[in-house]
């Protein structure tokens, strides 16, 4: 099941910068499968070819912590994929019992840098903090946000790929081997793309990571610049460059509904999404230069450059993925899944926009945007509507963290498992933080006159069905619920702080 997700959430990333130059650019790769082999590439081209016993016994614990952290990040669908399903208390100790061995693992990860170390990590942040995990036990120890900054350092180590010697107040590392040139400069690494294309991949898998956090959490990028800067970096020089040449390809398309296959749908779907990670930067780096006291002109530079790309995505993209929408009973489940995940991650950054302009009570910014928060807010609960309505259908996958693949991870009994998108949306922290906001959205509308009773209990009635299928063992999902179904429309409205603190408890990424 983890490798339906992965292959959705940040992998496509090179598929989408890679758009019309390189034909794997529609393919979807396992992540794990992707950092195994440049952990074996980067072990092929080093200086020493023969593996030590200590290097073997490293190779052999990185390994076994990427698969604690896979059981840890996959424990919220054994409802859903284990027969017979276990009781929630069963469920809930398994969740507790791997989410601890996880974290415990953690700190010894964040020392031995590989790429399998940087997916565990960001697999950890991506593992909800289990209901039932008291203030205390969370505190004491690492936190979600620390492994996803860990995993950014670690990859910027390995791309350097430096043999000089380094040094910090705590301790000097000579490399053994500083006589030996980089990895890079082998004439072997440098006469295939492969590794070039795959390392690309594991960094904008990072810069995923890190645009997120940054959006989300309050804190400043490791791996881009922030305000100053950012603009004249190859990775969001590069999505303004595909996004013309997709405008300049897909003209070619027409607006018919009646032409859309899964191949040119997905083609649609990648393009979209490099998109929406800029449009993530760009809201980050709003926030910053709020948050940070910047100049007006450069809080109002920071805002304009956020509506434009708003802007941009609904004449370039919308009218596309609306063609896709239209065509979706005709579609894959793996388009399915994609067309979702977009319209809904996109448009949250959107609410989440508005909500820190909100927050921060800068309300003569919004009147320019009315227009566009609205269809965010349509589109949020259309998709979330869509989420419900629609079924994803798992078979037995092969384990890929395995050294030696099976047929299936338990031999090829399992049962094929359904359900509803919502319920295997690799992302609930981020489900949870779209039904705060839409609930903060229609609760004012209503209390205004804007919605009427029935349609208002229509759409609580939706984000209620939406938080009853996420996975019921995140301590977040548990809080929400709880405040959800016992909070009156005149009620405090959730704030930008709360949901802040939502991405934490969720490990933050």
């Amino acid at each position: 099941m983890l490798e339906e997700h992965p292959s959705l959430w940040k992998a496509w990333g090179a598929g989408e910068k890679r758009f019309g130059h390189d034909s794997s650019a529609e393919k979807y790769v396992s992540v794990s499968d992707l950092c195994c082999q440049l952990d074996r590439w980067m072990a092929e081209y080093s200086d020493r070819q023969n593996l030590d016993q200590q290097e073997s016994e490293t190779d052999r614990q990185i390994q076994q912590s990427l698969r604690s952290s896979v059981a840890s990040y996959s424990a919220r669908w054994l409802d859903l994929t284990a027969q017979p399903s276990p009781s929630r208390r069963a469920h809930l100790e398994i969740t507790q019992a791997l989410w601890r061995h996880a974290r415990r693992d953690m700190l010894k990860v964040t020392n031995r840098p590989s790429y399998r170390s940087m997916i565990s990590l960001f697999l950890f942040a991506l593992t909800p903090i289990p209901y039932g995990i008291s203030e205390e036990e969370e505190s004491d120890g690492i936190s979600g946000q620390s492994c996803v900054h860990a995993a950014l350092q670690q990859i910027q180590t390995l791309r350097a790929r430096q043999r000089n010697l380094q040094f910090s107040g705590s301790k000097v590392s000579p490399s053994p081997t500083m006589e030996v040139q980089a990895i890079c400069t082998t004439p072997e690494s440098i006469g295939t793309s492969s590794f070039i294309n795959a390392e690309s991949m594991a960094y904008w898998a990072a810069l995923t990571f890190d645009t997120s956090a940054s959006l989300t959490l309050n804190c400043r990028s490791l791996l881009s610049s922030g305000l100053f800067g950012f603009e004249a970096e190859l990775p969001w020089r590069l999505v303004r460059t595909t996004s013309n040449m997709f405008d300049e390809t897909a003209k070619y398309w027409g607006l018919s509904s009646f032409e859309m296959t899964d191949e040119r749908a997905n083609q649609i779907i990648a393009a979209g999404a490099s998109w929406k990670l800029l449009g993530w930067k760009l809201t980050a780096i709003f926030k910053e230069a709020l948050r940070d006291g910047h100049d007006e002109s450069d809080v109002q530079k920071a805002y304009d450059l956020v509506v434009d790309s708003v802007r941009h995505f609904n004449t370039i993209y919308r009218p596309r993925l609306d063609m896709c929408q239209k065509r979706m009973p005709f579609l894959g489940q793996k388009t399915k899944l994609r067309w979702y995940s977009l319209m809904l991650h996109y448009h949250l950054s959107i609410l989440m926009f508005v909500d820190f302009i909100d927050a921060t009570n800068r309300y003569d910014l919004l009147a320019s945007f009315a227009v566009e928060s609205a269809d965010a807010e349509t589109t949020v609960m259309n998709a979330l509507a869509f989420g419900l309505h629609n079924t994803y259908t798992i078979s037995p996958m092969p384990d890929s963290t395995s050294n030696h693949p099976s047929p299936s991870i338990t031999g090829g009994n399992e049962p094929i498992i359904t359900g509803p998108l919502v319920s295997i949306d690799p992302y609930p922290h981020h489900v949870v933080a779209g039904v705060a906001l839409m609930r903060k959205a229609i609760d004012q509308d209503y209390s205004v006159g804007k919605i009427a009773l029935e349609s208002y209990q229509s759409l609580l009635s939706t984000l209620e069905r939406t938080l009853s299928l996420l996975p019921q063992s995140s301590k977040s999902v548990q809080a929400v619920r709880t405040k959800f179904f016992s909070k009156a429309p005149d009620e405090e409205l959730p704030n930008h702080q709360d949901l802040s603190n939502i991405s934490r408890k969720d490990n933050g990424a």
